[in-house]
């Protein structure tokens, strides 16, 4: 597997496959290295990149931006189409510590994200183990909408070391948060 693709695991037979095949969809250099994602309830995968890659169909795309890949087959043949979902730098996403490295979509619509270092935008601001929620008016091409601080990691004791920063998040329908850090945490009553 490369850091291109996309693997699931079988909980029941413990087996891991490809989930999506990047190579098969032209993510093929560093740029491209997939570092965000969430699978939606169509289907399509929301997606975020370490770089700037080159994608078919929508030139170049920043670190910033999130993507949507409607697939038409998934695995090791996976084909489908690229579309822009959100753009990180109509809406203040522009510094290069704003990378998106973790992202989810709350059932009500609002994306969350995380990035790789300090982010402000307009109405928030804050640092790599946080999450803020992004509430749209207009996706893609033309993003536009409002911030908001959504989780401050400070408040449970995360960020007292450069290996706290947030880099994955799902919230399940009870309004849990579920994260992993880039490297080793430790919070009141529990480390890892």
């Amino acid at each position: 597997f490369n850091d291109e693709d996309i693997v699931a695991l079988d909980l029941a037979t413990g087996n891991i496959a490809i989930y999506l095949d990047g190579s098969d969809i032209g993510l093929t250099t560093s740029a491209a290295d997939i570092d965000a994602f969430t699978i939606l309830e169509d289907g399509s995968i929301l997606m975020s990149f370490l770089g700037a890659p080159f994608v078919s169909g929508l030139g170049t795309v920043d670190d910033s931006d999130i993507i949507r890949f409607i697939p038409t087959s998934l695995g090791t043949t996976t084909s489908g189409v690229f579309s822009i979902y959100f753009d990180g730098s109509d809406v203040g996403l522009s510094n290069n510590s704003e990378d998106i490295d973790a992202l989810a979509l709350l059932s009500d619509g609002r994306i969350l994200i995380s990035t790789t270092g300090s982010f402000s935008v307009p109405g928030a601001s804050g640092n790599d183990e946080d999450l803020i929620a992004f509430t749209p008016t207009s996706l893609g091409g033309f993003t536009s909408g409002s911030w908001a601080i959504y989780f401050d990691g400070s408040d449970v004791g995360l960020g007292t070391s450069s290996s706290e920063d947030v880099n994955s998040v799902k919230v399940d329908e009870d309004g849990n948060i579920y994260l992993s850090t880039i490297g080793n945490y430790a919070v009141s009553g529990l480390n890892g």
